[in-house]
């Protein structure tokens, strides 16, 4: 969005705090800065301080971002090897471990995703050019900041992921919510190869466990046409979804994303869609009224032919659920 600042992701911030930490260990002087090259090509500027005896730190910077992890302390601390391994990378503490299956990086690593693993190499090669060398990230902060963040929904424990595809965060994007569904869809994948359970928020997810029993649930957001893409891409065919209709309702109107800056209301649809007066303002109070209760069923059944239809899944089955959290209508099929 214009007039918004740019910021950078945490990949750029360890690769800074490691080029720097590398410096110092040949130099013997702690830089106040260096350059940072990103995955485009380009290079950045990162301020970086003395944190201690060993580590150099940055301090993340996501601009005008709403960043969980913004101004986070990120520390390196590079040393020499004897072997000529290369140069490894490992996450101290406040840095995730990957415990299931299905992310970019294998059961039992630190969560440094490939990107950010490339450029902390790549900074550090360009100051010991040869030779073996261990990188330690630390994330003080980090245990902390992980409560915050999807990394308990993926499996990620004891700190924050060291992210980043372009390595600079852009204000307001749907890079990163996108790239968290994504990464949702591949845990459930690894655990359940056929069918895939699906709500826009807390509220569907919650209301879809107490209906179906205890099973993972990928939320999407407004993102719903990203979610049944990336799942058909994955190779899923069957899929279930549980939400508001005044959200999931919006697939019929057209529209698959629905953020309410980028699609109207669903009340005025549904009215006509259930033959309902147009006297109710919002979706839940027609809801409430509880005379048109039986068309919610239809609507869910419409929703999932569309989608199937769309995607062209095996087939879909859709649950809709008041604010209460209280099943007000089913339709399509799906096979388990």
């Amino acid at each position: 969005m214009s007039g918004l600042r740019t910021g950078f992701t945490t990949g750029t911030a360890a690769a800074a705090a490691a080029k720097a930490s590398a410096v110092r260990l040949l130099t013997g002087n702690p830089p106040d800065s260096v350059s940072v090259k990103l995955p485009e090509g380009r290079f950045l500027d990162v301020n970086v301080h003395d944190a201690s005896t060993a580590y150099m730190g940055v301090i993340k910077d996501a601009g005008d971002d709403p960043d969980v992890t913004n101004g986070i302390e990120v520390l390196a601390r590079v040393a020499l090897c004897g072997s000529d391994l290369g140069v490894r990378v490992e996450g101290g503490c406040g840095v995730g471990r990957v415990t299931r299956p299905g992310l970019q990086v294998a059961v039992g690593r630190a969560a440094i995703n490939p990107t950010p693993m490339r450029m902390i190499t790549n900074a550090v090669r360009e100051i010991i050019h040869d030779g073996g060398v261990e990188v330690e990230i630390v994330i003080p902060r980090g245990i902390d900041c992980a409560r915050r963040t999807v990394n308990p929904r993926l499996g990620i424990v004891d700190g924050i992921s060291i992210l980043g595809t372009t390595g600079i965060v852009r204000p307001m994007s749907t890079e990163a919510i996108k790239a968290t569904i994504k990464c949702e869809i591949d845990v459930s994948f690894e655990q359940d190869r056929h069918t895939s359970y699906f709500a826009p928020g807390g509220i569907g997810e919650d209301a879809l466990k107490v209906t179906l029993g205890n099973i993972r649930v990928v939320q999407f957001s407004n993102y719903i046409g990203y979610a049944m893409s990336y799942a058909k891409q994955k190779g899923l065919n069957r899929v279930v979804i549980g939400g508001h209709p005044g959200k999931l309702a919006k697939v019929l109107m057209g529209y698959l994303d629905t953020h309410s800056s980028r699609s109207p209301a669903a009340v005025d649809f549904i009215s006509d869609f259930l033959g309902v007066p147009a006297t109710f303002n919002t979706v839940e109070e027609i809801i409430q009224e509880g005379t048109y209760a039986i068309g919610f069923s239809d609507l869910a059944s419409k929703i999932a032919d569309s989608l199937k239809g769309e995607f062209t899944f095996d087939s879909v089955e859709v649950y809709l659920f008041d604010m209460g959290k209280r099943l007000i209508g089913h339709g399509g099929q799906c096979t388990r």
